[in-house]
């Protein structure tokens, strides 16, 4: 006689993992191909400028949640993989990792930016804001550069706080 075991439904967060692993897949490949056409001589739009943040928080959450930053450190410009192994970005985001900081919370809602979206003298797109949630914000300062007509991080700086905090 055989016994038929009851399959249990799979647990939200399995779910939520297998999404922000697609997400992590989606982003690779926007911030590869450019967010929205972009050009070096010019700031993208509002929805390309908040699917490079989404973008990259969602691939950070996945170098967190997986301890594995490869996939991070090459949609780098060639600088920026130069200066930064998947190693070092380990040790650099080691406190949110730590702390389980949920970075990937960041695509719920739109980022709120702290600087005006601008390009500097050398063409770096810079983006300085944050996802403000009630009591902590995750916070962003990064820069991408245009690589082959699309927008790569040159730098990234992601801490969470309390909302209440200095910019």
């Amino acid at each position: 006689m055989s016994t038929l075991r009851s399959h249990q439904a799979p647990r939200p967060a399995f779910w939520r993992g297998v999404v922000l692993r697609v997400l992590g897949l989606l982003a690779a490949l926007i911030l590869t191909a450019g967010a929205s056409v972009a050009r070096a001589e010019s700031v993208p739009d509002e929805t390309g400028l908040a699917r490079l943040v989404w973008s990259t928080m969602v691939t950070l959450d996945n170098a967190n949640r997986t301890g594995n930053y490869d996939v991070l450190q090459q949609l780098g410009t060639p600088q920026f993989q130069k200066a930064n192994s998947p190693k070092a970005l380990a040790g650099v985001f080691a406190p949110l990792r730590n702390r389980r900081v949920d970075v990937g919370r960041a695509i719920l809602i739109t980022p709120t930016y702290y600087l005006e979206p601008a390009l500097d003298f050398e063409g770096n797109l810079r983006l300085r804001g944050a996802f403000e949630y009630r009591p902590s914000a995750i916070r962003f300062d990064l820069l991408y550069r245009n690589v082959d007509g699309g927008w790569r991080i040159h730098a990234i700086s992601v801490a969470e706080m309390d909302v209440d905090a200095p910019r």
